[in-house]
């Protein structure tokens, strides 16, 4: 049963982690938890609790000497290296502010099948604030016996009136391939030791279209995830740390995707054979926690305001010429972004965006706010920042392989970009811009923020981290 004490295996660094993953494999008969939980949404008084049934309690071994091929055919994927193919049952969660689980609460036992691929979403109320959850999964045998169990735990938001420290983690651009650690990607390991309150994965959570196999079919989708999210290290950190997950482009469908126009396009509510734009979107709310809309805002006490952006579904044609009709968020989701930041009373605000929206970004780009085209839409929430004085307005961006403190010379908009996950997936840069930049670095790494008034002061901090979690560039605004 895979639950060691809390963070426990995160003392043991690289192979050693591996290793003790391995060694503590429970072999009895499924299902198992191979790719753990991810705990998101999270509320003063609500969360999101993702589970998925495997097959085996490790994914297959990968030795990452040898890259699978470009195409591999669906019923071939449980056999390449990092799969956790899913496999049928029930499964139930339990959850107590009581590390034993004296009096847990339990929600009922759901049954999952290939049509959800194996995974549930347990959608949880009446929690009290600012308070610290224990949740339990158990996987359930035919006779309603617990065959395994797989434990996690998170703590509720404060109260928007009430007044705490926060510490927060925005990270994204993940790719396979470009792994840096035996047991998964090294910040993962850095960010379970940044005492994070919560944690935002900025999209490109997977690469369909460029990290072998390539998904061209929803099976091979799930592969992406179930091998990305059976990660060691990834594994640990989502237990414990909750998360607000975005999507972009790579894990929607293929690089600078936008939605295909026409009554004519597929929007087929099955989810099986071939990949596209549409699938993409539902396959993408199955793998991650997630409410109602991929756009949403939350409170975390006195201090904080988060907002995560939806910057694919709504999207004009990125080679549509450019003007007040061209558009990124769509206008219900630019009207909503625009007057909850308004009537947000938080102490500081902070959008989290897939992409950028100051930059600067390359020439030749056209998928971001920063870009040319859709010069339009992103100027001009720029410059509604200015003429609103949303001072305590910043953005952390995901997308760019590269990280960055940026300000905008004619709005004066604050962007920390979190860069690549890993050094090896870092690079495009188009070089220190002194016009914008503040800090420039093409290297792997992720952004924190903190919010304290330690002095009395009300202070944001934004850091840039390098891979292991060190710092490498800081910035502070007061209130």
């Amino acid at each position: 049963m895979r639950s060691p004490s809390p963070l426990s295996p995160l003392v043991c660094f690289g192979g050693a982690l591996l290793a003790a993953f391995v060694a503590s494999a429970a072999h009895a008969a499924g299902p198992h938890f191979a790719t753990g939980m991810k705990i998101g949404e999270v509320t003063a008084d609500s969360a999101i609790v993702w589970t998925r049934l495997t097959a085996s309690d490790q994914p297959v071994p990968d030795d990452g000497k040898t890259a699978p091929p470009k195409t591999v055919a669906d019923d071939a994927l449980d056999q390449v290296p990092g799969a956790a193919p899913g496999m049928a049952g029930q499964v139930r969660l339990l959850i107590s502010p009581n590390a034993d689980f004296a009096g847990a609460r339990q929600l009922p036992a759901a049954s999952v099948t290939e049509a959800t691929d194996f995974c549930h979403q347990w959608r949880i109320a009446e929690l009290q604030p600012a308070t610290r959850y224990h949740v339990r999964a158990e996987a359930l045998d035919p006779s309603g016996q617990v065959r395994n169990h797989f434990d996690g735990s998170f703590s509720t938001a404060p109260r928007p009136g009430d007044w705490a420290d926060v510490r927060f983690a925005a990270a994204g651009c993940q790719a396979y391939h470009d792994r840096d650690d035996p047991a998964g990607l090294k910040i993962y390991r850095a960010m379970a030791q940044a005492g994070l309150d919560f944690a935002a994965i900025t999209g490109d959570d997977v690469y369909y279209d460029s990290d072998p196999p390539n998904a061209d079919t929803v099976a091979a989708a799930r592969f992406h995830w179930a091998r990305m999210y059976s990660q060691p290290l990834l594994v640990e950190f989502h237990r414990r740390v909750p998360s607000f997950f975005e999507k972009d482009d790579h894990d929607t469908m293929k690089n600078d995707s936008w939605p295909p126009p026409g009554p004519n396009a597929d929007r087929s509510d099955e989810l099986t054979g071939k990949l596209n734009f549409f699938k993409g979107i539902r396959i993408f709310r199955e793998q991650v926690p997630m409410g109602e809309k991929t756009y949403r805002t939350f409170r975390w006490g006195q201090g904080l305001q988060i907002w995560l952006t939806e910057g694919r579904d709504f999207r004009s044609p990125n080679n549509m010429a450019d003007g007040p009709e061209k558009t990124i968020w769509g206008r219900e989701q630019l009207a909503w972004l625009k007057e909850s930041i308004l009537a947000s009373d938080a102490t500081f605000r902070v959008l989290i965006s897939p992409t950028p929206i100051v930059g600067p970004d390359r020439d030749k780009k056209a998928d971001n706010h920063a870009n040319q085209a859709f010069f339009h839409e992103g100027n001009a929430f720029r410059q509604w920042t200015k003429e609103n004085k949303l001072t305590n307005l910043f953005v952390c961006c995901g997308d760019r392989h590269w990280q960055y403190h940026s300000v905008d010379p004619a709005s004066g908009l604050h962007e920390f970009s979190c860069g690549g996950a890993s050094d090896s997936h870092a690079g495009g840069s188009p070089g220190l811009d002194p016009a914008f930049h503040r800090f420039h670095r093409v290297k792997g790494g992720f952004v924190s923020g903190s919010i304290t008034r330690a002095d009395g002061i009300p202070t944001i901090t934004f850091r840039h981290h390098d891979v292991n979690g060190k710092v490498v560039y800081e910035f502070q605004a007061r209130k």
